[in-house]
């Protein structure tokens, strides 16, 4: 069986990795460079745990070809994964161009029997009234007949991709029509060892997916931000409440944070909100998640006073701890705010080079032995170094934006302890 990926994301070079543990993948992607690397077998995404090792057996193996020339992946393979970004336009709105574009590269080509795979996160219906539309149009074929169409969520997070997809949680598969689900069900119980479910149809499956980071997790840092004001009328410390609370295993309380980032949390409501404008609970948490950064400088305005020439460093540009991932950073945003306020910017972060922080976010960038020449600092990210930094005396306040440092070792310095819902120390 001959299978094909487009696109080599985050998500799609683990994918094909998988695939071609059992057939021969030619995997697609517009990205030249990317492609020259993986043809030698080198990994464009070091830190994902087995992709490097994996992708290099498999090329030596020729069992992973990696090409520019779509039509070519198409034309030449009976099951077609696709992985391509759906991204937001400055209006919100789903941007379907790369979705629009590989559709139709694949109904150019599509044969009889072939089976069409999407994985990419997208809008209710989007595979069966996008996609699938397409590939009938293009190809002259109809889906659940000619062809077969599914939905195949990835449920994942980086950099654990491959052990995710094929061990630890179960694949979700929803078809066009049954016939469709139990083609693509036939391939997926030969990597995953966990199994998989085939629910009532592909929207069942496009639901479930945007039902996890888009709905659930969304509403539920929303939710937290609401108690930590709660919190922070009162002498209460919200991790205390939190990690109390979520004693009893039916509750699970979020921690508070500095804003959402990356490509999934920031993306996937509205998804959702653009189809369901009355969805209330929904609108109130955009609103409120996307206060989040202006929240925590208004916190350290009430706390410090003014922020007007204050030398402040910004510690993390990634969007979460322990990896290099910068897309919807909150970063940004601070730094956008503060720049607003006057503040003298400084950043770090040990993942990027001190010309890629300073290209990025414009600021100056600063060692963390040099922290002691700030006025205040904000750890915008939980990477596990900061954990281990002692931090200057000096300092007029550390702000945790991720509650994840030790209050009494910042306080005992008689540095002022700020974090969203952790007004009490």
């Amino acid at each position: 069986m001959k299978f094909s990926v487009f696109g080599l994301g985050n998500i799609g070079l683990p994918l094909t990795c998988i695939f071609a543990s059992i057939g021969k993948v030619i995997a697609a992607d517009i990205d030249k460079n990317k492609v020259e690397m993986i043809n030698k077998g080198v990994s464009p995404l070091p830190n994902e745990e087995l992709v490097p090792e994996l992708l290099k057996k498999y090329v030596e193996e020729k069992k992973i070809e990696t090409t520019t020339d779509l039509e070519y992946a198409a034309k030449n393979s009976d099951v077609k994964i696709i992985i391509v970004p759906l991204v937001i336009d400055k209006n919100k709105k789903p941007d379907f161009s790369a979705i629009i574009s590989v559709s139709e590269v694949i109904g150019r080509n599509l044969k009889k029997e072939d089976l069409v795979i999407v994985s990419t996160t997208m809008p209710i219906g989007a595979t069966r009234n996008v996609v699938g539309k397409i590939l009938e149009r293009k190809s002259k074929l109809k889906a659940g007949k000619d062809f077969y169409l599914v939905y195949a969520p990835e449920q994942t997070m980086n950099p654990h991709v491959i052990k995710d997809l094929t061990e630890n949680y179960e694949q979700i598969i929803g078809g066009v029509n049954k016939k469709s689900a139990e083609k693509a069900k036939e391939i997926y119980e030969k990597i995953n060892k966990k199994g998989v479910i085939v629910v009532r149809n592909c929207e069942t499956a496009e639901l479930i997916k945007l039902s996890g980071v888009g709905l659930y997790r969304y509403v539920n840092i929303a939710l937290a931000a609401e108690i930590a004001e709660i919190c922070e009328k009162f002498d209460i410390d919200y991790i205390e409440v939190m990690e109390n609370t979520n004693l009893v295993k039916f509750y699970h309380l979020h921690k508070p944070t500095i804003g959402i980032g990356g490509h999934c949390a920031p993306v996937y409501p509205y998804f959702v909100f653009n189809q369901f404008k009355d969805f209330k609970l929904l609108k109130n948490s955009i609103k409120i998640n996307e206060n989040l950064p202006k929240k925590s400088i208004d916190l350290i305005k009430k706390s410090v006073g003014n922020l007007k020439n204050k030398k402040i460093a910004v510690l993390g540009l990634s969007y979460r701890g322990n990896v290099k991932e910068d897309r919807f950073s909150p970063t940004y945003e601070i730094i956008k705010i503060l720049k607003k306020e006057g503040a003298k910017i400084f950043i770090h972060d040990p993942f990027y080079t001190k010309e890629e922080l300073e290209n990025k976010t414009k600021a100056k960038y600063v060692q963390e032995n040099e922290l002691e020449k700030m006025d205040g600092v904000i750890v915008a990210t939980d990477h596990e170094e900061y954990k281990r930094l002692d931090f200057p005396k000096n300092l007029k306040f550390v702000f945790d934006g991720k509650s994840f440092l030790d209050p009494e070792k910042i306080t005992e310095k008689g540095i002022k302890y700020l974090a969203i819902g952790r007004l009490c120390f």
